[in-house]
């Protein structure tokens, strides 16, 4: 999957999209005044990256005088995307005393300003900009007394999903899953966030949680907009739970489903690896595990997995770099000392291999790793297959990689 073009799906998706643009600029020719068109034109421009096209739209609806604040927001959004982040935020903040202000236009401006947080990594600044709005809603019971639910204006797909999000990569891992857990109460928890929370919830290690948000977004994503995929987090929950179950198969076909909406995503490429290690797959399960290092380069567990896989292919230089730099990373895991001192016993370096036995049974006494490498160096294991049994061992128990550190999704763009 290295460096590969888009799917049949998205590609379909973006020809059709620019196609649509063209039709539209076209009507625009006839009738260069319709302010409809040219606000669609506009959007149209924006989703295909066309930022001449998105502009010039841009400057004919502002000089039309009509619907003012509708404009001066798709200025705003145009910014943005471009990655003008302080004259976005200038422009956005312009905006936030306008008053009054139409019906929903206020959460609009407050998630664009929030985005900006996000999308410079300041997703603390993001929370701070979104807490008063999000969990500032009634309890269920309160909200079915009043009878006024159409009056609460609570968060729809793009909030609820920055919201989420962000309290993840800041490890708010609970406060995520009680607010997830209110709103669904409330029958207002978007598909997509149900996605974003399922995550949330491997996390925090409630995979049953985990488990029926994921089938919940993935039953109410059904037959919906094509042109807005759930969010890649729903099929990485999914790839933690099929290694879970030790079904390698249907893991990597999660992962190629989250990898073709963020090929970046490093999480998704540890677990394809995962599987693939299950599967007896090293070339390609080391190729997997080096695209997931590139995304997340401090996760130790991947290293650990990167190490196994060179070690069973019998490259004991690379695998003692791999546990080398799992350990750099942080010298106070078993299973880094475990792994180092199984490539040292078979390298025959008999000292150094018994002291990170001895670290990694002083950590956890239990350690497979650890205990392995010792009857190697006891003499107590001659078979040639225990090796592999012992890595089968270790990885069926092993719980995916969070990375909170993914820097894009394809559904977290400004909104108007």
């Amino acid at each position: 999957m290295d460096n590969k073009p888009l799917s049949p799906e998205n590609a379909a998706l973006a020809s059709a999209a620019l196609a649509r643009l063209e039709r539209l600029e076209a009507y625009l020719g006839s009738d260069p005044g319709n302010p409809a068109l040219l606000a669609d034109a506009f959007e149209t421009a924006l989703h295909c990256g066309q930022w001449e096209r998105a502009a010039f739209h841009l400057r004919h609806g502002q000089a039309l005088q009509a619907d003012v604040l509708s404009w001066r927001l798709k200025e705003g959004d145009l910014l943005l995307a471009q990655g003008r982040y302080a004259e976005a935020r200038s422009a956005l903040k312009a905006l936030q005393g306008v008053d009054p202000a139409p019906a929903g236009f206020k959460p609009v401006v407050l998630h664009n300003l929030a985005y900006i947080e996000f999308r410079q990594g300041n997703y603390a600044g993001c929370i701070a900009e979104l807490a008063g709005y999000m969990e500032d809603f009634p309890d269920p019971e309160q909200m079915h007394s009043r009878g006024d639910g159409g009056a609460i204006a609570l968060p729809e797909q793009l909030l609820q999903a920055l919201w989420l999000r962000s309290l993840h990569r800041t490890n708010e891992l609970q406060r995520a899953c009680d607010w997830a857990r209110a709103v669904e109460k409330l029958q207002l928890l978007d598909a997509h966030a149900a996605g974003i929370a399922s995550l949330v919830a491997i996390d925090a290690s409630d995979m049953a949680e985990a488990g029926r948000w994921a089938t919940a977004a993935l039953q109410r994503a059904e037959g919906g907009d094509p042109s807005k995929p759930l969010p890649a987090e729903v099929f990485v929950t999914q790839l933690t739970l099929a290694l879970g179950a030790r079904k390698a198969d249907d893991a990597i076909a999660w992962a190629d489903r989250a990898l073709e909406l963020n090929g970046e995503d490093g999480r998704a490429w540890s677990g394809r690896a995962f599987a693939l290690l299950l599967k007896g797959g090293l070339k390609l399960a080391r190729r997997d595990f080096a695209r997931a290092l590139q995304a997340m380069p401090g996760h130790i567990g991947t290293w650990h997995g990167q190490g196994w896989a060179q070690l069973l292919d019998h490259d004991l230089e690379a695998a003692r770099k791999s546990f080398g730099t799992a350990l750099d990373l942080d010298r106070n895991f078993a299973e880094s000392h475990g792994g180092m001192a199984v490539v040292l016993a078979i390298a025959k370096q008999e000292v150094a291999a018994r002291q990170h036995v001895d670290r990694a049974l002083g950590l956890d006494k239990n350690n497979l790793s650890g205990r392995y490498a010792q009857a190697l160096l006891n003499g107590e294991v001659k078979d040639a297959t225990a090796i592999r049994r012992l890595a089968q061992r270790l990885l069926s128990g092993r719980e995916m990689p969070a990375d909170l550190s993914v820097p894009d999704f394809t559904d977290g763009a400004p909104r108007d």
